[in-house]
């Protein structure tokens, strides 16, 4: 399995980076200097609608529009210190 990663920056407001797994495009990241990058960073925020349906949250972390919290996305610890066990979160049962 050949993986390669394609790196363009040929304008300097815009890079892209293209992950392909045996010649296919598998993953596609755009960053531009225009705009705020959000993801990956680490912030504190009040949840503001919880949605069961999709085991995710809504979080309002001060930036004018609330952030995306998937279940998957927190790390399981978190569940055992407030008495809880990750796998039956994981499964959808209520806690």
């Amino acid at each position: 399995m050949k993986k390669e990663m394609l790196i363009n920056v040929s304008q300097a407001e815009e890079c892209r980076i293209a992950l392909l797994e045996d010649g296919t495009l598998e993953e596609l990241y755009t960053e531009r200097t225009s705009q705020n990058n959000w993801v990956g960073n680490i912030y504190k925020g009040k949840i503001v609608n919880i949605e069961p349906s999709i085991q995710a949250a809504f979080v309002d972390f001060g930036v004018g529009r609330n952030g995306f919290l998937h279940i998957s996305d927190i790390e399981p610890e978190y569940f055992r210190q407030a008495g809880y066990d990750p796998a039956d979160i994981m499964s959808g049962k209520n806690f």
